[in-house]
């Protein structure tokens, strides 16, 4: 069954980036409650995958849109939802996600640097705004692609010191200083930072970081083809508030983007971020490839 559901997955979202073996270990979470449509001849056509008070996958196969069949497969998932006691549903991420929220080419505020994949359109977000569902967050969430063939900025290489901040890969002795950077700039990042196998050298992830008179003032998480082949990713920038605005975050993107080209990625993603960073990660070269709904509705 699980699966069949990753499969079915796959067929109907083949823009989203998650790595199968996060997508299958979300699946077959035991707290998932899971509804599920077939045709006469068994065929799934259609799937709620509900944890608590979040449907963490929602989907319709393409031939069988239009028909009813997803109106009432979101009934039920509400009905689910409000019958364990919730009276919030939500669209998208939970206690972990496969994707943020809707899939959309819509975007609710200003951003900029976007160049959208062809193949997503606004029909998912209108289905669940005519239903009642709004978006939540007072900006967008979106994720952001660079085809790193067009990388340019080599001005600087890892290791060097630039207006008086070093940037280098942090070592295991580091993971201290690196996590109360994270606390003093966005505490809910430190649990990423905490990973001890990314502070070695030759990983798949490492962690560079800023480093003013042996503070640790920024960070970032290079990653090498954990969402997929020739895929590279750079996450989770944090630079400490009492350094913010000395163009330490652009330099760390910039840098790990760089090292992500002499690594052999063909390109570089970032996943689930938020209006303002479309502007920092737009610098080196990403732009907006899809929008997300964070789609919401109190349920009476």
């Amino acid at each position: 069954m699980i699966q069949e559901l990753y499969e079915f997955y796959k067929e109907n979202f083949p823009f989203i980036v998650r790595n199968e073996y996060t997508v299958i270990d979300i699946l077959k979470n035991k707290n998932n409650k899971i509804i599920e449509k077939r045709d006469e001849n068994g065929k799934l056509i259609g799937v709620s995958v509900i944890n608590e008070n979040t449907v963490i996958l929602f989907c319709v196969d393409k031939k069988c849109r239009n028909k009813g069949l997803g109106s009432g497969l979101l009934e039920l998932s509400e009905q689910t939802v409000k019958k364990d006691g919730y009276d919030e549903i939500v669209i998208g991420a939970g206690f972990d996600y496969l994707m943020p929220g809707v899939p959309t080419n819509k975007k609710y505020f200003k951003t900029v640097n976007e160049d959208l994949y062809s193949d997503v359109d606004s029909s998912a977000a209108e289905f669940f705004t005519k239903r009642g569902y709004k978006h939540s967050w007072d900006c967008d969430c979106f994720d952001m692609r660079f085809d790193l063939k067009y990388f340019t900025h080599n001005e600087h290489t890892i290791g060097e010191t630039i207006d008086g901040i070093t940037y280098r890969w942090a070592e295991a002795a580091d993971i201290d200083s690196v996590c109360e950077c994270c606390d003093d700039a966005e505490e809910e990042f430190t649990q990423y930072y905490k990973n001890e196998e990314m502070y070695k050298d030759g990983g798949s992830e490492r962690v560079l970081t800023a480093v003013f008179e042996g503070e640790t003032v920024g960070a970032l998480i290079c990653n090498k083809e954990t969402e997929g082949e020739g895929l590279g990713s750079v996450a989770c920038t944090v630079v400490k508030r009492s350094f913010q605005g000395r163009r330490i975050a652009t330099n760390l993107v910039t840098l790990g983007t760089g090292y992500l080209k002499e690594a052999g990625m063909k390109e570089a993603y970032l996943g689930y971020t938020y209006t303002g960073l479309d502007n920092l990660y737009g610098y080196a070269g990403y732009k907006i490839c899809i929008y997300y709904m964070m789609a919401k509705k109190r349920l009476g």
